[in-house]
């Protein structure tokens, strides 16, 4: 059994999931908006507009350039906290799709509903949306899920009758073999597969219909599996100021969420971290933050004071507009399980 987690609003949320701006806001991409976020979307803003249009309809709409490398490191942190509920972890980068097989797990965490809710909620706690499918193939459940048919797909019997109704731009072949299909009134998978096979393959090669033998198992559908970093590393924007000690443990938070799932992927603990933040007009502040005893569990960070004197999330100044950015990464340390890192600008 396999799981997908689709993260459709990766461009936006790696930089809106530390916390909230009051201006509409939209990811540009070559000119064009690539995504937008609710408000900006009640403005008339919509993906695809080019980004003069755009601010027409919303002058104070705040735009920040699509970043693919902090995407990529979004899907990996998220993948190493995936990794707690099997080993057997996948990504899919160009689709900001994370693949799970499960089959080994479903007992442990009391079956497919309670693993489910639990990938959901970790996932809305490190401020992430997305959409979960599952099928007993990795192609199948990644096709569901970028459909957003929040499908679960239990053998492979019913996989064909499930992936029928998607559109045939599922299958992610060229932009000629689609428009080719359409012209001739091709629209859904389920037409494309009631289609002669052999002259399917004569007019538009064999690749579809080898994706399709992948997707309904007919075909081995091999995965390179994921490997978790010997030491924990995760990144956080900001997309405005932060003055407030409250707005900025909230961000902590998140990835102190994203940490104890790597540590629990590693059946290790963390007695002492750090956290870096970087400010707009002087030097980093390191804060270390200690536990009574190590620990994995994901906590809710309170002001206070640590054993150095510093604040638990001081900034002397505010971060940074646009730019705020939490890293992080933990190894073995004397007298601890691990020790983390987190860096703010």
């Amino acid at each position: 059994m396999w799981i997908a987690i689709r993260l459709p609003q990766l461009p936006l949320e790696i930089f809106l999931r530390g916390s909230s701006t009051p201006e509409p806001f939209a990811i540009e991409e070559r000119h064009c908006v690539a995504t937008c976020d609710r408000k900006a979307a009640a403005r008339g803003v919509s993906p695809g507009m080019a980004v003069s249009a755009a601010l027409a309809f919303a002058p104070r709409l705040r735009i920040m350039a699509r970043d693919l490398a902090a995407e990529t490191e979004a899907l990996l942190g998220v993948a190493g906290w995936a990794a707690q509920f099997t080993p057997a972890v996948a990504i899919e980068f160009p689709h900001a799709v994370v693949l799970l097989e499960v089959s080994g797990s479903l007992k442990l965490f009391h079956g497919l509903d309670f693993l489910v809710a639990a990938l959901r909620r970790g996932i809305d706690a490190m401020g992430y949306s997305a959409t979960l499918a599952g099928a007993p193939t990795p192609r199948a459940a990644s096709w569901l899920a970028c459909a957003g048919a929040q499908k679960f797909v239990l053998d492979e019997a019913g996989i064909g009758q499930a992936l029928d109704a998607l559109p045939v731009e599922t299958l992610r072949c060229g932009d000629e073999t689609l428009a080719a299909l359409q012209a001739i009134g091709v629209r859904t998978l389920g037409e494309l597969r009631a289609l002669p096979r052999a002259g399917v393959a004569r007019r538009f090669g064999q690749a579809p219909l080898d994706d399709l033998d992948r997707a309904l198992g007919r075909l081995p559908d091999p995965r390179n599996f994921f490997v978790p970093p010997a030491k924990f590393s995760a990144g956080l924007e900001l997309p405005a100021e932060v003055t407030q000690t409250e707005a900025l443990l909230f961000a902590v938070k998140r990835l102190i969420v994203q940490l104890a799932g790597f540590l629990a992927a590693r059946s290790g603990g963390v007695q002492r971290f750090a956290l870096k933040l970087a400010h707009r007009d002087s030097a980093a502040t390191e804060v270390i933050v200690g536990l009574v005893a190590p620990s994995r569990r994901a906590f809710h960070p309170a002001p206070a004071r640590t054993a150095g004197g510093a604040g638990a999330a001081r900034a002397g100044a505010p971060d940074r507009a646009g730019g705020g950015r939490c890293g992080a990464a933990s190894g073995p340390q004397p007298g601890a399980a691990a020790r983390g890192k987190r860096r703010r600008r």
